[in-house]
């Protein structure tokens, strides 16, 4: 019964993720859609923690410990186990950032004046904090924002030589609205979590998701503010058709990459040529959302809890008391 607990609370959580990221189509919003991600994201991390807590308080009682040894077993080295690859995660989201900062540092080259000109005046227009610019010496199309301290657009030589001015500023305007918005934190944190709840099918779908998401809405902010979609419609297609000639492109590993797998440029593209005008008509808000999903969760948890109390003859008021 007490592997039953754990494994029921593991197929509750991805139920309720299901189902949250399910509404999302009643969210056409993509602040209030990557709330909703996020949630999902996080929402194993409640629940394990819920049960790591409560572990050490059961594991002592009567009726756990006259249940059979494999049961008791098992649901002591599931949540731990799961704590185990939690760490294994975080661990490896730091590989990444000292790589990251590594290469970074390794294929800098000067700044050129002009670049640094057009980004201060884009910043003035966005009023937001100017972040510092890195060129790399690269014979492939990347731009992408990073640095969880400082926030840092990286740009390879190619984009320099290959896009006119009004591409580069929509560019420019694109990585800026993802350091204006923290997405690289917010990526970095959602990739944590993934990889620390991979076995879970939600975690999976709401990264893709929230990775795909988060182009679009900077392609939208970024056409907002140059009112140039075609330029940066161009500068996508640009890339698209180095792409298609050296392949690996789409393979090459690196944050907030304007070309990704999981965001297929000719969307993308197709969005910028031909926008469309949406309109939320939503009648709950994405924070009311989650925090109903929240207590609708611990409810069904907490009833799914007494039950299996007491399929093993357990009372649950005694166990309530040695948490209280």
């Amino acid at each position: 019964m007490h592997t039953v607990l754990g494994f029921s609370s593991i197929l509750l959580v991805i139920g309720g993720s299901f189902f949250l990221l399910g509404m999302l189509r009643f969210l056409s919003d993509w602040a209030h859609r990557r709330l909703v991600q996020l949630f999902v994201l996080t929402m194993p991390l409640v629940t394990l923690g819920v049960g790591i807590s409560g572990l050490h308080h059961f594991t002592g009682h009567s009726c756990f410990s006259a249940l059979p040894l494999w049961d008791l077993f098992l649901g002591v080295v599931v949540p731990l186990g799961m704590v185990i690859i939690a760490l294994g995660a975080l661990s490896l989201g730091a590989v990444r950032l000292i790589l990251m900062t590594r290469v970074m540092a390794r294929y800098r080259t000067p700044l050129p004046l002009s670049v640094q000109t057009r980004v201060e005046t884009l910043v003035k227009r966005l009023h937001v904090a100017s972040p510092r610019v890195q060129i790399c010496v690269c014979d492939r199309p990347l731009a992408f924002a990073c640095g969880i301290f400082r926030p840092t657009i990286l740009l390879s030589t190619w984009m320099l030589s290959h896009l006119d001015p009004q591409e580069l500023e929509a560019v420019l305007m694109h990585e800026l609205e993802h350091v204006a918005r923290h997405d690289y934190l917010l990526i970095f944190l959602a990739t944590v979590l993934r990889d620390a709840f991979f076995y879970l099918p939600t975690s999976w779908q709401a990264y893709r998701q929230l990775q795909r998401e988060k182009e679009f809405m900077c392609d939208d902010l970024a056409v907002h503010v140059t009112q140039r979609p075609l330029a940066l419609a161009s500068a996508l297609a640009k890339v698209w058709l180095h792409a298609a000639e050296t392949p690996y492109l789409t393979q090459f590993g690196g944050a907030q990459l304007l070309v990704e797998k999981e965001n297929p440029l000719s969307t993308r593209i197709d969005r910028l040529i031909s926008p469309q005008t949406k309109t939320d008509h939503t009648r709950f808000t994405p924070i009311s959302a989650n925090v109903v999903s929240l207590l609708i969760l611990f409810l069904v948890q907490g009833t799914n809890l007494l039950i299996i109390l007491s399929l093993m003859n357990c009372n649950p008021l005694a166990l309530l008391k040695m948490v209280l």
